[in-house]
């Protein structure tokens, strides 16, 4: 019988066949499928009573042993906890650094050095003759002390160092050589380090630290955000690039006050870049929030794209990066409240917000912090209502179904029955903390506005899913996108409402229950006739932003004034002249505001 003779150049043919076939067989697969975050937040451990802790820090040595810093003011020592497992149990509170105040970023050292982990306790002062850290004895008060014989260019900061235990430390004096920084901006006496992490170069033992402050020639009301480089285990280091630094206002259209960038984090990214988180905001007050912003750099922090707000917005300072084993970007912030929010696409957008409380400046300032102990675990330090505590928080990748998931509910009256007829729309997430309600008992009533989800009216010409309710109130948006969005329910003498929704495979029944009540919409436009952005409207003691296009929404319960006190005005922003009156509500509804130019 005759042998059949397959040629090599067919067998790779057809061996090149069947793999592609595998393949696409595989992508087929996938293409079912979507990924989504399971995120499992374990029971915290309590540190202290104090609420208004705000300077709170984590860090990790080599070996992953933990320490949690949470200095008490006006207590005496400054205290901080131990864990050998990864923040599941802790010791018992010991006396810290007296020169670490809190609220500093810290980094893990590599292998084959003294110590596992370095921080910085103070801000830099301008180096003297006398205070080099070759000559430094620990008997000089920086604060206090006037420098003598200033050397250009170099400053010196209290470090300390870490034994792999975290139990014992020896204190150092560190040098920076950042040859234009320049003495600016009142709280800030040298370069400044962020709260980002310190991180160790990818292809050296090489550290990466984040700082801000101020150079030659910027203006001394706009912070500018830098790295400066060690390659001696952090006893000095020397100015590598800037982050950014943009005087003018990038986005004038968005309300609050801009500060230009601080506070920067930085983080390695699994695809070879680096992600930079920065503030942009100055001012405490509510009614200036302004979100955060990233930038990425492809060549290990020399250059860096120009900044973007991040999307949705995050609100709004105090950012820690941190990347886990699965690629998943992780970023804790605050103010108001305190928050962690997840990437999956290495930082050009957000989802999953985790909150750990929504207090309002004046309680917190949300100014915490994160550090990963795990492949995929991080720890956060914060407080709540009942005190500063931190939590464990495990972040897993999930493959499901990317057939959609059921989003559902009944939109009722307050007697339970239901509303025919109303309209849901679901529009893209939004974290945006742009309204708030202030309270009239305090001195500074819009200081403690507690800010909340910006309410935002249906608008047909932005084309979002819509659908009815029927005769008993039901309705169903069939396949609806896995993922983050927002609910927005309206019906015909009633007030409106809005919530944020998380959509899964089986996600709860969303129910709205009405109370009486209208929707106020109105414009304000500049004097040529277009919308103004960013434009605060202050209606009675309910303060809003109009959106892009100028439009602001109300939703207002009855009984419904007839007159409102009406004020307008875009602050930090001397463009346009401030709008003060009373108006009728019918009026308001029916005539745009327009704003002259100064």
């Amino acid at each position: 019988m005759q042998r059949e003779v397959f040629h090599p150049a067919v067998m790779v043919s057809c061996i090149a066949l069947v793999c592609l076939a595998m393949e696409l067989a595989a992508e087929s697969a996938k293409a079912g499928e979507t990924e989504i975050l399971k995120i499992t937040v374990g029971k915290p451990t309590k540190l202290s009573d104090l609420i208004n802790q705000n300077t709170a820090s984590l860090m990790v040595s080599r070996t992953g042993v933990v320490a949690v810093f949470y200095p008490k003011p006006r207590t005496g020592p400054k205290f901080y906890r131990v864990s050998t497992d990864g923040g599941h149990t802790w010791s018992s509170e010991v006396n810290g650094p007296p020169e670490l105040g809190g609220g500093q970023n810290s980094g893990t050292l590599f292998p084959g050095g003294p110590t596992g982990a370095i921080i910085p306790a103070a801000s830099a002062w301008p180096s003297t003759n006398y205070t080099r850290a070759k000559d430094w004895k620990g008997d000089r008060d920086p604060n206090t002390e006037n420098p003598e014989g200033l050397i250009e260019g170099r400053y010196d900061a209290i470090f300390l160092r870490f034994a792999d235990d975290m139990l014992s430390w020896i204190t150092e004096l560190a040098n920076y050589y950042v040859p234009h920084h320049i003495l600016a901006l009142d709280h800030i006496h040298g370069p400044a380090a962020a709260k980002g992490k310190i991180i160790q170069m990818p292809d050296s033992e090489s550290l990466l630290m984040p700082m801000y402050g101020c150079f030659e020639g910027d203006d001394s009301n706009r912070h500018r955000s830098y790295l400066i480089r060690s390659s001696d285990q952090g006893r000095t280091w020397s100015y590598y690039a800037t982050i950014d630094y943009i005087p003018e206002d990038p986005n004038p259209e968005l309300p609050g006050h801009y500060l230009g960038s601080c506070e920067p984090s930085i983080e390695l990214l699994p695809n070879g870049q680096m992600l930079a988180m920065l503030r942009t905001q100055y001012s405490h007050y509510p009614g200036e929030y302004r979100p955060m912003y990233v930038s990425w750099s492809d060549d290990f922090g020399k250059t860096w794209t120009k900044p973007i707000p991040t999307k949705p917005h995050l609100m709004n300072i105090s950012p820690t990066l941190q990347v886990l084993d699965n690629g998943v970007v992780a970023c804790q912030y605050g103010r108001p409240g305190f928050h962690i929010a997840f990437s999956l696409d290495h930082g050009h957008t957000w989802q999953d917000r985790v909150s750990f409380s929504h207090l309002p400046c004046g309680v917190i300032t949300g100014q915490f912090d994160m550090i990963k102990v795990g492949p995929n675990r991080l720890l956060a330090v914060g407080n709540d209502f009942e005190g500063t505590k931190v939590w464990p928080v495990t972040v897993d990748r999930v493959k499901v179904s990317d057939t959609g998931g059921r989003l559902h509910g009944r939109v009722l009256d307050g007697q339970g029955h239901p509303i025919a007829n109303a309209t849901i729309e679901r529009s893209p997430n939004r974290y945006t903390a742009d309204d708030w309600l202030e309270d009239r008992t305090k001195s500074y009533p819009w200081r403690e506005g507690v800010p909340i989800l910006g309410y935002r009216s249906i608008q047909k010409q932005h084309g979002y899913s819509t659908v009815k309710s029927d005769a008993e109130g039901r309705f169903n948006f069939h396949d609806a996108a896995l993922g983050e969005s927002v609910l927005t329910v309206e019906a015909d003498g009633y007030a409106p409402q809005h919530r944020h929704v998380n959509v899964r495979p089986q996600s709860q029944s969303q129910d709205f229950q009405l109370n009486p009540g209208r929707l106020v919409r109105s414009k304000v436009m500049d004097e040529t006739g277009r919308g103004i952005p960013g434009i605060c409207v202050v209606l009675n003691q309910w303060h809003v932003h109009t959106d892009s296009g100028g439009y602001f929404h109300w939703s207002m319960e009855d009984p419904a004034p007839q007159q409102v006190a009406l004020q307008v005005y875009k602050k930090f922003n001397s463009q346009y002249v401030t709008l003060e009156t009373t108006v009728a509500l019918s009026q308001l509804e029916s005539q745009p505001i327009t704003l002259k130019n100064r």
